[in-house]
């Protein structure tokens, strides 16, 4: 890498490619034309981001782009210079959020056709792009209803099928052909039966995992993959491909503008395409309209009364047998979601959830009074966090010189284009270890002297107001959302005897010593009648 100048600005090219249709050397293409226009203003190159088959209608999964960021607001760069400015974003709110940030700290954006980025570029540029979206959106949907029209599929794969694309006579793809796969289609043809015969879904689950009955993509069954959604029409017992109709629109994706994910909204029936393709029926109408008719008449209702509001501890609550996830199946209990749904676990314990966050709490009080000396304590953890950011440090650095050598071997011709996604893949682990390592915690300068008896405070305040109010209030939830950041895990082992448990709490000794040095933490928002 040339060393930076004092004299001469420091530039930062940024290269993107959206589709796997497009050619992995666009990147090449667009650093080579960047690196020229660098040169002819007299600037000097010390950085190369890319974002390989990423869409720029949206800011998510870009960790070329997030690090580019990074390296300007750090001050690491003048200059960032890409090829367009649709290479940086489409989307008019991102756009202009990033020329902002630019402006303020000092780093001009640059392009090799428009020259330097101001604001009416930003405005101007970035309706068009986001127009350009909108007619690629339609040009996409009108192929599609196209293709429906013409008996094809323009979806992905449903489970029964395989893909029977083939040339025509002008030697074109002609793609959105299916055709059934006899031993996964018997599975749909059993799975119909058996809940026609009235078998419950669950139990339906079980015995196919028991027996070894590999799902879509060959993962385990569960019950969501056949009960599916009734409304958008999903799922096996929902498919009616499987009695030979197509059904294209039943749902239209739009993009959460804070999230970048895409999610799913129901249109109308009468919105709806049908088409009759009689050569991928599987299930024939007498047994299908036995399913239809049990569950329009809600004879397999799910038995859980679980909230869909998230619990404070969920994510956190393991099984001890199997290492799977505690979910909530009903009335608040938590238990093993792997022997509940899939019926692959023997775990038969489960917990009360207002128990366990009471349990947990006092638990981890416990643990953390058998440190005497605060200096330990601190030690300890201070140790702890220069350890894991060494392990980041080194993480991030190896990854980095795989890309280097990837990007080598892409350049000499000896990898193929698979190397270009595991690029990818490498810069989506650096981008997340970036994160995790810029959020450790700075404890270096603390004060051990009182560190054990403000955080003995602080854990008895959580305490009072965790035992104090109801389940459901807000001051209860706040004080067991703070409790959930200072855990790792809660594993539930079951124990002779009935209703016997054993809990494995793992705490996370860096945020207990960030709770404990925390200047500005207060009980005062969560019980105004306490402090610690």
């Amino acid at each position: 890498m040339q060393p930076a100048s004092h004299h001469r600005p420091r530039v930062a090219i940024y290269a993107r490619y959206s589709s796997s249709l497009q050619k992995p050397t666009s990147i090449e293409d667009q650093v080579r034309l960047c690196k020229n226009h660098a040169a002819s203003i007299d600037a000097v190159v010390i950085r190369e981001h890319s974002d390989f088959e990423t869409s720029a209608a949206t800011a998510r999964s870009r960790p070329g782009l997030d690090a580019l960021l990074l390296d300007a607001r750090r001050g690491h760069v003048d200059i960032i210079l890409a090829e367009a400015l649709d290479r940086i974003s489409r989307d008019q709110e991102h756009i202009h959020g990033i020329h902002k940030r630019l402006l303020y700290w000092k780093v001009r954006l640059v392009t090799v056709h428009e020259g330097e980025i101001q604001a009416i570029h930003v405005s101007i540029g970035g309706y068009m792009n986001s127009a350009w979206i909108d007619g690629l959106r339609t040009k996409t949907r009108r192929g599609q209803i196209g293709a429906v029209h013409a008996g094809r599929i323009p979806g992905g794969l449903s489970f029964g099928y395989r893909i029977c694309n083939r040339i025509d006579a002008q030697g074109r793809a002609i793609r959105g052909l299916r055709e059934i796969d006899p031993d996964e289609a018997s599975t749909v043809l059993r799975i119909y039966r058996l809940y026609a015969d009235g078998e419950s879904v669950r139990n339906i689950t079980a015995r196919l995992n028991r027996e070894g009955v590999p799902g879509p993509r060959g993962r385990r069954w569960g019950p969501t993959t056949i009960n599916g959604h009734r409304g958008r029409r999903n799922g096996v017992l929902n498919n009616e491909l499987y009695c030979g109709r197509l059904v294209y629109g039943r749902q239209q994706f739009v993009r959460d503008p804070d999230t970048g994910k895409r999610q799913a909204r129901p249109v109308p029936p009468d919105q709806w395409i049908v088409r009759d393709v009689p050569e991928l029926r599987i299930v024939d109408d007498i047994l299908w309209d036995r399913v239809q008719k049990r569950r329009q008449a809600g004879q397999d209702r799910r038995n859980s009364a679980a909230s869909h509001t998230p619990l404070p501890f969920t994510g956190l609550v393991l099984c001890g047998l199997c290492g799977a996830n505690f979910t909530i199946v009903k009335q608040l209990r938590y238990a093993c979601h792997a022997r509940a749904q899939r019926g692959t676990c023997s775990n038969p314990r489960g917990i009360n959830a207002t128990r366990l966050e009471n349990q947990a709490c006092a638990t981890l009080a416990l643990q953390i009074a058998h440190y005497k000396d605060p200096k330990s304590l601190l030690h300890r953890a201070t140790a702890k966090a220069r350890e894991r950011h060494r392990q980041l440090s080194a993480a991030i650095e190896d990854r980095k010189t795989r890309i280097r050598r990837l990007l080598a071997g892409i350049e000499s011709g000896a990898h193929s284009l698979a190397a270009h996604q595991r690029i990818v893949e490498l810069e989506h682990e650096i981008a997340a270890l970036d994160i995790e390592r810029d959020a450790l915690p700075d404890i270096a300068d603390a004060t051990p002297d009182r560190l054990a008896t403000r955080l003995h405070q602080r854990l008895a305040a959580l305490s009072r107001v965790i035992s104090d109010n109801r389940p459901g209030s807000d001051p209860r939830r706040h004080a067991l959302l703070q409790v959930a950041r200072l855990i790792e895990s809660i594993h539930i082992h079951p124990r002779p005897g009935r209703g016997n448990i054993h809990i494995e709490l793992t705490p996370r000794l860096d945020a207990l010593v960030g709770l404990a040095i925390d200047p500005d933490w207060s009980i005062q928002r969560l019980d105004p009648e306490d402090g610690p």
